[in-house]
């Protein structure tokens, strides 16, 4: 997705940014690790120039965001850089496509020099007097606080949070240092405001699938739908935080699964399945050595494979009935995985994977959970694209649960595959505004046809 490419790309130059300040901290600028380092920053800056002409950084909470999205797993290497700009009362960097290599050379020599002890505003002094403009520096602002902060971004973006809090969290415990549950808490509280705000587009969100990212997507994507599944049976706003954590780490204990059996695209052995069903309990033991892990969080790292008529696995004697929001991580995880691409299997689409999913209910899938699941989603999830009887192309927006199969749909393609100066925005079901009868006949792959989803988000 071109999106989460852009991120990556700016994420790489964030990460060679703070090795050079870091370099030029230690050695004099023609020390030949520091001019390596220069050229290595200036390329992952041009890459990332190719997605976006302008990159602007901000300095927040210890971290370098890029349009609202925190790059949680470079937190170990940006940690000293970012306190140097903090000292600096650097709360913000733009990056022109016109930067030169003498140009970033001197903003990272204004900003290492330990004699002057520049501040912001001396630094962008420096860089007017010799007409350096590719790089901008801005002084603290009056900030907004955290949670405002959190009202106010885009429901993309803390879909991107998300998977930089679940890349940082694997990393992290691969590694086996300590888990960084605050970020994980700060994203669960994220995920759940945005659904109780706005469950339609909250559920869109995990349409937005990166193939190669299956890891930390499918993690974010469980938890988006659980929490919206859970929310139409509990209004509880503090337990559906506790569940966004749960749902976000259901699948830690895949760290202890080498990465060649995760990803293998072919059937797994014996030894390797058998090594595949011990996730389970594995998670639930790393949660369980966590000192601020609530007692749910284990459980449904446990209980997510075990079905609703307690097979599935593991199979662990004395248990008699499953915890309710286990059944609804249940739910989520399946349909997830069996919509997605992975290197065994091409993505099911959605009403295929729920009419399989409905085949099995009472026995993998508590019967009222599934029936409020469907209702939720749809035969055609919001986010969806689809095509229509006309030809046209539309994307769902919202799901009438009195007409699973006639949604309110935003037009966007006509006929001839061009789009709509205005896109024609339609309820399906209601004859007064479809008067030409129109309805969906399949789901299609945006990237198939030439669309980035993210813009019509």
């Amino acid at each position: 997705m071109e999106y989460l490419k852009t991120k990556n790309l700016v994420k790489n130059f964030v990460k060679n940014l703070a090795l050079l300040i870091t370099e030029s901290s230690l050695y004099p600028a023609h020390h030949p690790s520091v001019i390596a380092q220069t050229k290595q920053t200036l390329s992952s800056l041009i890459e990332a120039f190719e997605k976006k002409e302008e990159i602007a950084l901000d300095v927040f909470e210890g971290q370098m965001v890029f349009e609202g999205i925190p790059f949680y797993e470079l937190k170990h290497v940006i940690e000293k850089p970012v306190e140097l700009l903090d000292a600096k009362n650097i709360k913000s960097l733009g990056f022109k496509n016109t930067v030169t290599a003498p140009e970033l050379a001197f903003f990272i020599s204004l900003l290492v020099d330990k004699k002057r002890s520049l501040l912001a505003d001396d630094i962008k002094h420096e860089l007017q007097k010799v007409s350096f403009t590719s790089i901008s520096v801005e002084s603290a602002k009056t900030a907004e606080t955290d949670d405002a902060k959190a009202d106010l971004l885009p429901f993309v973006k803390i879909y991107g949070r998300s998977i930089e809090a679940n890349k940082l969290v694997y990393n992290t415990m691969r590694q086996g240092a300590a888990m960084p549950l605050d970020i994980i808490d700060k994203v669960a509280g994220e995920i759940t405001n945005m659904i109780v705000k706005d469950s339609s587009s909250s559920l869109a969100l995990s349409t937005l699938r990166d193939y190669d990212e299956y890891t930390f997507t499918h993690s974010t994507n469980v938890a988006i739908l659980s929490i919206a599944l859970a929310s139409r049976i509990t209004k509880d706003k503090a337990l559906l935080n506790n569940l966004a954590r749960a749902a976000l780490l259901h699948d830690i204990g895949k760290i202890y699964i080498p990465l060649n059996v995760l990803n293998k695209p072919d059937k797994l052995t014996d030894d390797e399945w058998g090594m595949m069903k011990q996730h389970p309990i594995w998670g639930a033991k790393i949660l369980e050595q966590q000192q601020t892990v609530d007692k749910l969080s284990v459980l449904i790292a446990v209980q997510h494979h075990m079905r609703f008529d307690l097979t599935g696995y593991p199979k662990i004697p004395g248990i008699n009935n499953l915890h309710p929001l286990s059944l609804v991580v249940n739910i989520c995880d399946i349909y997830d995985a069996i919509t997605s691409k992975r290197p065994y299997k091409k993505p099911m689409p959605a009403d295929k994977a729920l009419a399989i999913m409905l085949r099995l209910v009472g026995c993998d899938f508590n019967p009222q959970y599934l029936k409020i699941f469907t209702q939720l989603i749809g035969v055609y999830p919001p986010g969806s694209f689809v095509q229509l009887n006309t030809g046209e192309v539309g994307i769902v927006k919202k799901i009438k649960p009195q007409a699973l199969i006639l949604p309110e749909i935003k037009i966007i393609l006509d006929k001839n595959s061009k789009l709509y100066e205005s896109p024609l925005l339609i309820d399906l079901s209601d004859e007064s505004q479809n008067t030409s009868k129109r309805h969906i006949e399949s789901i299609v792959d945006p990237t198939e046809i030439g669309l980035n989803p993210v813009d019509f988000f």
